[in-house]
Protein backbone atom coordinates (compact mmCIF):
# COMPACT_ATOMS: atom_id res chain seq x y z
CA UNK A 1 0.00 0.00 0.00
CA UNK A 2 1.43 3.38 -1.01
CA UNK A 3 0.34 4.91 2.27
CA UNK A 4 2.41 2.48 4.37
CA UNK A 5 5.44 2.83 2.05
CA UNK A 6 5.48 6.61 2.61
CA UNK A 7 8.64 7.60 4.52
CA UNK A 8 6.82 9.93 6.88
CA UNK A 9 4.24 7.27 7.74
CA UNK A 10 6.99 4.70 8.34
CA UNK A 11 8.75 7.14 10.63
CA UNK A 12 5.50 7.80 12.52
CA UNK A 13 4.85 4.06 13.01
CA UNK A 14 8.41 3.42 14.23
CA UNK A 15 8.33 6.38 16.68
CA UNK A 16 4.89 5.33 18.00
CA UNK A 17 6.15 1.75 18.44
CA UNK A 18 9.23 2.87 20.35
CA UNK A 19 7.15 5.13 22.58
CA UNK A 20 4.68 2.32 23.23
CA UNK A 21 7.53 -0.05 24.13
CA UNK A 22 9.11 2.57 26.40
CA UNK A 23 5.92 3.29 28.34
CA UNK A 24 5.05 -0.40 28.56
CA UNK A 25 8.42 -1.02 30.18
CA UNK A 26 7.84 1.81 32.64
CA UNK A 27 4.38 0.49 33.51
CA UNK A 28 5.72 -3.06 33.90
CA UNK A 29 8.32 -1.80 36.37
CA UNK A 30 6.01 0.55 38.28
CA UNK A 31 2.67 -1.29 38.18
CA UNK A 32 2.30 -4.35 35.97
CA UNK A 33 -1.49 -4.36 36.43
CA UNK A 34 -1.86 -1.15 34.41
CA UNK A 35 0.30 -2.44 31.57
CA UNK A 36 -2.59 -3.55 29.34
CA UNK A 37 -4.56 -0.35 29.94
CA UNK A 38 -1.61 1.84 28.96
CA UNK A 39 -0.85 -0.39 25.98
CA UNK A 40 -4.47 -0.20 24.79
CA UNK A 41 -4.45 3.61 25.15
CA UNK A 42 -1.19 3.95 23.22
CA UNK A 43 -2.40 1.66 20.43
CA UNK A 44 -5.74 3.51 20.21
CA UNK A 45 -4.03 6.88 19.97
CA UNK A 46 -1.64 5.52 17.33
CA UNK A 47 -4.48 4.06 15.24
CA UNK A 48 -6.48 7.32 15.40
CA UNK A 49 -3.38 9.33 14.47
CA UNK A 50 -2.67 7.04 11.51
CA UNK A 51 -6.30 7.25 10.40
CA UNK A 52 -6.27 11.05 10.20
CA UNK A 53 -2.83 10.96 8.60
CA UNK A 54 -4.23 8.56 6.00
CA UNK A 55 -7.19 10.86 5.30
CA UNK A 56 -4.87 13.81 4.80
CA UNK A 57 -2.52 11.74 2.63
CA UNK A 58 -5.47 10.60 0.48
CA UNK A 59 -6.67 14.17 -0.06
CA UNK A 60 -3.18 15.33 -0.96
CA UNK A 61 -2.94 12.43 -3.44
CA UNK A 62 -6.27 13.50 -4.99
CA UNK A 63 -5.01 17.07 -5.17
CA UNK A 64 -1.82 15.91 -6.91
CA UNK A 65 -3.90 13.93 -9.40
CA UNK A 66 -6.05 16.98 -10.20
CA UNK A 67 -2.96 19.13 -10.71
CA UNK A 68 -1.54 16.48 -13.05
CA UNK A 69 -4.77 16.53 -15.07
CA UNK A 70 -4.62 20.32 -15.20
CA UNK A 71 -1.07 20.20 -16.55
CA UNK A 72 -2.29 17.83 -19.27
CA UNK A 73 -4.92 20.27 -20.50
CA UNK A 74 -8.04 19.52 -18.41
CA UNK A 75 -9.48 22.99 -17.67
CA UNK A 76 -12.77 21.73 -16.14
CA UNK A 77 -11.23 20.75 -12.79
CA UNK A 78 -12.76 21.97 -9.53
CA UNK A 79 -10.91 22.07 -6.22
CA UNK A 80 -14.08 22.67 -4.21
CA UNK A 81 -13.85 19.44 -2.19
CA UNK A 82 -10.89 20.73 -0.17
CA UNK A 83 -12.60 22.82 2.47
CA UNK A 84 -10.66 22.52 5.72
CA UNK A 85 -7.37 23.14 7.49
CA UNK A 86 -4.10 23.55 5.66
CA UNK A 87 -5.63 21.90 2.60
CA UNK A 88 -8.06 24.81 2.34
CA UNK A 89 -5.14 27.26 2.20
CA UNK A 90 -3.40 25.07 -0.36
CA UNK A 91 -6.64 24.84 -2.34
CA UNK A 92 -6.97 28.62 -2.47
CA UNK A 93 -3.42 29.07 -3.70
CA UNK A 94 -3.76 26.35 -6.33
CA UNK A 95 -7.09 27.81 -7.47
CA UNK A 96 -5.38 31.16 -8.01
CA UNK A 97 -2.56 29.44 -9.88
CA UNK A 98 -5.07 27.51 -11.99
CA UNK A 99 -6.96 30.65 -13.01
CA UNK A 100 -3.69 32.41 -13.82
CA UNK A 101 -2.47 29.48 -15.94
CA UNK A 102 -5.75 29.28 -17.84
CA UNK A 103 -5.75 33.06 -18.44
CA UNK A 104 -2.14 32.95 -19.63
CA UNK A 105 -2.89 30.02 -21.92
CA UNK A 106 -5.85 31.87 -23.44
CA UNK A 107 -3.78 35.06 -23.82
CA UNK A 108 -0.98 33.10 -25.47
CA UNK A 109 -3.42 31.43 -27.82
CA UNK A 110 -4.92 34.79 -28.75
CA UNK A 111 -1.46 36.31 -29.17
CA UNK A 112 -0.42 33.46 -31.48
CA UNK A 113 -3.54 34.06 -33.55
CA UNK A 114 -2.82 37.78 -33.72
CA UNK A 115 0.79 37.07 -34.68
CA UNK A 116 -0.33 34.74 -37.47
CA UNK A 117 -2.74 37.38 -38.77
CA UNK A 118 -0.06 40.06 -38.54
CA UNK A 119 2.46 37.94 -40.44
CA UNK A 120 -0.14 37.25 -43.13
CA UNK A 121 -0.89 40.97 -43.41
CA UNK A 122 2.80 41.87 -43.53
CA UNK A 123 3.39 39.25 -46.19
CA UNK A 124 0.52 40.65 -48.25
CA UNK A 125 1.72 44.25 -47.83
CA UNK A 126 5.27 43.38 -48.91
CA UNK A 127 4.22 41.04 -51.69
CA UNK A 128 2.65 43.78 -53.82
CA UNK A 129 5.70 46.09 -54.04
CA UNK A 130 8.04 43.10 -54.42
CA UNK A 131 6.02 41.85 -57.37
CA UNK A 132 6.11 45.29 -58.93
CA UNK A 133 9.86 45.51 -58.38
CA UNK A 134 10.40 42.18 -60.12
CA UNK A 135 8.34 43.34 -63.10
CA UNK A 136 10.22 46.66 -63.30
CA UNK A 137 13.55 44.90 -62.96
CA UNK A 138 12.68 42.55 -65.82
CA UNK A 139 11.64 45.53 -67.95
CA UNK A 140 15.00 47.21 -67.34
CA UNK A 141 16.69 44.30 -69.09
CA UNK A 142 15.09 45.35 -72.37
CA UNK A 143 17.95 46.69 -74.49
CA UNK A 144 15.61 48.62 -76.80
CA UNK A 145 14.42 50.86 -73.97
CA UNK A 146 15.27 54.54 -74.22
CA UNK A 147 17.09 56.41 -71.47
CA UNK A 148 13.91 58.31 -70.58
CA UNK A 149 11.93 55.09 -70.19
CA UNK A 150 14.72 53.53 -68.15
CA UNK A 151 14.88 56.58 -65.89
CA UNK A 152 11.11 56.42 -65.32
CA UNK A 153 11.33 52.74 -64.31
CA UNK A 154 14.20 53.47 -61.94
CA UNK A 155 12.15 56.29 -60.39
CA UNK A 156 9.24 53.90 -59.84
CA UNK A 157 11.59 51.37 -58.26
CA UNK A 158 12.89 54.03 -55.89
CA UNK A 159 9.33 54.90 -54.87
CA UNK A 160 8.50 51.24 -54.21
CA UNK A 161 11.67 50.73 -52.19
CA UNK A 162 10.91 53.87 -50.18
CA UNK A 163 7.42 52.57 -49.45
CA UNK A 164 8.78 49.19 -48.33
CA UNK A 165 11.32 50.93 -46.10
CA UNK A 166 8.55 53.02 -44.47
CA UNK A 167 6.35 49.96 -44.04
CA UNK A 168 9.07 47.90 -42.36
CA UNK A 169 10.17 50.82 -40.15
CA UNK A 170 6.58 51.42 -38.99
CA UNK A 171 6.03 47.74 -38.25
CA UNK A 172 9.23 47.66 -36.21
CA UNK A 173 8.11 50.69 -34.21
CA UNK A 174 4.74 49.10 -33.42
CA UNK A 175 6.36 45.76 -32.52
CA UNK A 176 8.90 47.39 -30.21
CA UNK A 177 6.21 49.44 -28.48
CA UNK A 178 4.05 46.33 -28.02
CA UNK A 179 7.00 44.32 -26.67
CA UNK A 180 8.02 47.10 -24.29
CA UNK A 181 11.56 47.29 -25.69
CA UNK A 182 11.13 51.02 -26.29
CA UNK A 183 11.01 53.11 -23.14
CA UNK A 184 9.02 56.30 -23.46
CA UNK A 185 10.66 59.25 -21.73
CA UNK A 186 7.92 61.58 -20.49
CA UNK A 187 8.91 65.09 -19.51
CA UNK A 188 7.10 68.38 -19.10
CA UNK A 189 6.74 69.91 -22.56
CA UNK A 190 4.79 72.69 -24.27
CA UNK A 191 2.07 71.07 -26.33
CA UNK A 192 2.37 73.82 -28.95
CA UNK A 193 6.02 72.87 -29.59
CA UNK A 194 5.11 69.20 -30.05
CA UNK A 195 2.34 70.04 -32.54
CA UNK A 196 4.69 72.26 -34.53
CA UNK A 197 7.25 69.45 -34.59
CA UNK A 198 4.56 67.09 -35.91
CA UNK A 199 3.50 69.53 -38.63
CA UNK A 200 6.99 70.41 -39.89
CA UNK A 201 7.60 67.25 -42.03
CA UNK A 202 4.09 67.56 -43.54
CA UNK A 203 4.27 71.17 -44.69
CA UNK A 204 5.34 70.29 -48.25
CA UNK A 205 2.55 67.73 -48.65
CA UNK A 206 0.02 70.32 -47.47
CA UNK A 207 1.45 72.99 -49.79
CA UNK A 208 1.20 70.68 -52.80
CA UNK A 209 -2.54 70.41 -52.12
CA UNK A 210 -2.77 74.12 -51.23
CA UNK A 211 -4.05 73.19 -47.79
CA UNK A 212 -3.81 75.33 -44.68
CA UNK A 213 -2.98 73.91 -41.25
CA UNK A 214 -4.18 76.10 -38.40
CA UNK A 215 -3.64 75.59 -34.70
CA UNK A 216 -5.23 77.12 -31.63
CA UNK A 217 -3.12 75.93 -28.71
CA UNK A 218 -2.41 78.02 -25.59
CA UNK A 219 1.32 78.75 -25.40
CA UNK A 220 1.33 78.03 -21.67
CA UNK A 221 -0.32 74.60 -22.00
CA UNK A 222 2.12 71.96 -20.78
CA UNK A 223 1.85 68.17 -20.55
CA UNK A 224 4.10 65.37 -19.36
CA UNK A 225 4.73 63.34 -22.52
CA UNK A 226 7.51 61.91 -24.66
CA UNK A 227 8.23 64.65 -27.20
CA UNK A 228 9.41 62.60 -30.19
CA UNK A 229 6.86 59.80 -29.94
CA UNK A 230 3.95 62.16 -29.31
CA UNK A 231 4.98 64.20 -32.37
CA UNK A 232 5.07 60.93 -34.34
CA UNK A 233 1.51 60.07 -33.25
CA UNK A 234 0.10 63.53 -33.97
CA UNK A 235 1.93 63.62 -37.30
CA UNK A 236 0.30 60.37 -38.41
CA UNK A 237 -3.15 61.73 -37.59
CA UNK A 238 -2.48 65.04 -39.39
CA UNK A 239 -1.06 63.14 -42.38
CA UNK A 240 -4.29 61.15 -42.58
CA UNK A 241 -6.28 64.39 -42.65
CA UNK A 242 -4.07 65.83 -45.42
CA UNK A 243 -4.50 62.72 -47.57
CA UNK A 244 -8.30 62.64 -47.19
CA UNK A 245 -9.02 66.34 -47.58
CA UNK A 246 -9.58 68.16 -50.89
CA UNK A 247 -7.25 70.77 -52.32
CA UNK A 248 -7.51 74.22 -50.77
CA UNK A 249 -9.13 72.91 -47.58
CA UNK A 250 -8.20 73.66 -43.97
CA UNK A 251 -6.99 71.31 -41.24
CA UNK A 252 -7.63 72.66 -37.75
CA UNK A 253 -5.75 71.64 -34.60
CA UNK A 254 -6.90 72.90 -31.23
CA UNK A 255 -6.31 72.02 -27.60
CA UNK A 256 -8.71 72.41 -24.70
CA UNK A 257 -7.53 72.15 -21.11
CA UNK A 258 -10.04 70.64 -18.70
CA UNK A 259 -9.80 69.86 -14.95
CA UNK A 260 -8.98 66.16 -15.41
CA UNK A 261 -7.64 66.00 -18.95
CA UNK A 262 -6.38 67.85 -21.99
CA UNK A 263 -8.19 67.42 -25.31
CA UNK A 264 -6.40 67.70 -28.63
CA UNK A 265 -8.86 67.93 -31.53
CA UNK A 266 -7.77 67.57 -35.17
CA UNK A 267 -10.41 68.29 -37.83
CA UNK A 268 -10.48 68.33 -41.62
CA UNK A 269 -12.97 69.25 -44.37
CA UNK A 270 -12.84 65.95 -46.22
CA UNK A 271 -15.55 63.41 -46.92
CA UNK A 272 -15.37 61.95 -43.42
CA UNK A 273 -15.76 58.26 -42.58
CA UNK A 274 -18.32 55.66 -43.44
CA UNK A 275 -20.02 54.43 -40.28
CA UNK A 276 -18.89 50.85 -40.84
CA UNK A 277 -15.25 51.99 -40.92
CA UNK A 278 -15.18 54.00 -37.68
CA UNK A 279 -14.82 51.03 -35.25
CA UNK A 280 -11.83 49.72 -37.24
CA UNK A 281 -9.94 52.92 -38.13
CA UNK A 282 -7.16 52.19 -35.63
CA UNK A 283 -6.85 48.49 -36.48
CA UNK A 284 -3.58 47.49 -38.08
CA UNK A 285 -3.69 47.07 -41.85
CA UNK A 286 -7.31 48.20 -41.97
CA UNK A 287 -8.08 50.11 -45.13
CA UNK A 288 -11.34 52.01 -45.12
CA UNK A 289 -13.59 52.66 -48.07
CA UNK A 290 -11.89 55.96 -48.90
CA UNK A 291 -8.30 54.79 -48.44
CA UNK A 292 -5.77 55.91 -51.02
CA UNK A 293 -4.14 53.34 -53.27
CA UNK A 294 -1.05 51.94 -51.57
CA UNK A 295 -2.20 52.90 -48.08
CA UNK A 296 -0.94 50.22 -45.66
CA UNK A 297 -3.31 51.09 -42.82
CA UNK A 298 -0.54 51.47 -40.22
CA UNK A 299 -0.34 55.22 -39.49
CA UNK A 300 -3.39 55.47 -37.25
CA UNK A 301 -2.57 52.13 -35.60
CA UNK A 302 0.88 53.45 -34.64
CA UNK A 303 -0.66 56.71 -33.41
CA UNK A 304 -3.06 54.82 -31.14
CA UNK A 305 -0.29 52.59 -29.78
CA UNK A 306 1.84 55.61 -28.84
CA UNK A 307 -1.05 57.52 -27.26
CA UNK A 308 -2.36 54.53 -25.28
CA UNK A 309 1.15 53.76 -23.99
CA UNK A 310 1.16 57.26 -22.50
CA UNK A 311 -2.18 56.81 -20.76
CA UNK A 312 -4.17 58.62 -23.44
CA UNK A 313 -7.22 57.82 -25.52
CA UNK A 314 -7.90 58.51 -29.20
CA UNK A 315 -11.17 58.25 -31.10
CA UNK A 316 -12.53 59.35 -34.46
CA UNK A 317 -15.92 60.52 -35.65
CA UNK A 318 -17.60 62.54 -38.37
CA UNK A 319 -18.13 66.27 -37.92
CA UNK A 320 -21.70 67.51 -38.11
CA UNK A 321 -20.62 70.11 -40.66
CA UNK A 322 -18.76 67.51 -42.73
CA UNK A 323 -15.27 66.07 -42.53
CA UNK A 324 -13.41 63.97 -39.99
CA UNK A 325 -12.60 64.72 -36.37
CA UNK A 326 -9.96 63.03 -34.23
CA UNK A 327 -10.14 63.57 -30.47
CA UNK A 328 -7.12 62.76 -28.32
CA UNK A 329 -7.36 62.92 -24.53
CA UNK A 330 -4.39 62.97 -22.18
CA UNK A 331 -5.43 62.48 -18.57
CA UNK A 332 -3.71 64.10 -15.62
CA UNK A 333 -1.11 61.92 -13.92
CA UNK A 334 -1.39 58.91 -16.26
CA UNK A 335 1.54 59.48 -18.57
Amino acid sequence: MDFVRNKEVKRQIVVNGLLALFWCCICFIVDSKSLWIVLAAIVSVGIVSLFFTYQRYRKIAELSLLIDKLLHGDETISFGQFQEGELSVLHDEISKMTRRLIEQAEALKKEKGNLADALADISHQLKTPLTSLNILNASLCNEKMTDEERYELIRKQAMLLSRMEWLIATLLKISKLDAGTITLKPQEICLKDVVEKAIRPLEIAAELKMQTITQVIPAELKLTLDTDWTAEALGNVIKNCIEHSPEGSTIEIKAIERPLLTQVIIEDNGIGFQEKDIPHLFDRFYQGSGSAIGNAGLGLALAKTIIVNQGGVIQAKNRKSGGAEFEICFYRGTA
